[in-house]
């Protein structure tokens, strides 16, 4: 909900908490898609780790930036938003599964577990 007071448009706690949620989504996901595509030795490291193949690795990459310009651009338009954060949601899903299959701890796991819920917060927050 918004309020007009005067010429300020006064925005509501939802839309604040929306667009932190989002911004903490773009940060974390520009980060992990950046080392991917940069081909930092620690992402190679994990990419030899899990199984991935060098392609399908900065192939995910390029899928993570493609996520966070979604979500920015969902401040402004709010189903492609939700759009892109399902698909962050889901890709760090898969995430989750390759680090379980390697049968990898809480501490390697943890980042693509805190991807996901900021991803299905930024999604609910943008249909309240």
């Amino acid at each position: 909900m918004r309020l007009l007071v005067g010429n300020l448009v006064v925005c509501s706690v939802m839309d604040t908490a929306t667009v932190v949620v989002t911004i903490l989504l773009a940060v974390l996901f520009t980060f992990a898609a950046s080392i991917k595509l940069l081909g930092v030795p620690q992402s190679l490291a994990i990419r030899d780790h899990l199984g991935v193949k060098p392609l399908q690795w900065r192939l995910i990459g390029v899928c993570e930036l493609t996520g966070v310009a979604g979500a920015l651009v969902g401040l402004i338009w709010a189903p492609i938003g939700i759009a892109a954060a399902i698909g962050l949601a889901l890709l760090s899903i898969g995430a989750i599964a390759f680090h379980l299959r390697a049968s990898d701890g809480v501490k390697d796991t943890s980042a693509a577990v805190i991807g996901l819920a900021l991803a299905v917060a930024t999604a609910v927050l943008h249909t309240l």
